[in-house]
């Protein structure tokens, strides 16, 4: 399964590079559900989801860097499982300069799941979907405003 999208922040690269790649600022949010992220290490993290997909669900996913070009690029591998399936995947997110405070943001995942949840597949890329928008939305707010606040 494919997940991504793409937006403009009105905020400057090191800031959304810093949102991205620290923990307590990269936990998040929103009424589709919320993510926390622990470090474990400087290039492995845990992280905890909970979401609104049809029914709540929470999963925990190990997630570690494979590729991190500050403040341009990071690449990251998951694995975990959800309701007794694995979930495996890789994932992306580069940052491009388009002005002193604007910032271009591309995401993009791709995502196998197991077990019985591979039969459900397609039903789910759509929830999925949504709920990656919302995150990157969230995060979008919210450094905006403090862009504006100067904070």
């Amino acid at each position: 399964m494919h997940i991504g999208g793409s937006t403009q922040i009105a905020a400057r690269r090191q800031r959304v590079w810093d949102a991205i790649t620290h923990p307590d600022r990269a936990s998040a949010s929103s009424s589709q559900g919320s993510a926390t992220v622990e470090r474990i290490d400087d290039r492995h993290y845990r992280v905890s989801i909970s979401a609104k997909a049809g029914l709540p669900v929470q999963f925990t996913l190990d997630l570690s860097l494979i590729d991190v070009a500050e403040p341009s690029r990071v690449t990251a591998e998951v694995e975990g499982s959800v309701m007794g399936g694995a979930i495996r995947g890789t994932g992306s997110i580069e940052l491009a300069e388009l002005g002193p405070v604007l910032t271009g943001a591309t995401y993009e995942a791709d995502v196998t799941l197991g077990g019985m949840l591979a039969g459900i597949e397609p039903m789910l890329a759509g929830p999925l979907q949504q709920a990656a928008d919302g995150a990157v939305a969230s995060l979008r707010e919210r450094l905006e405003a403090e862009e504006r606040a100067g904070s």
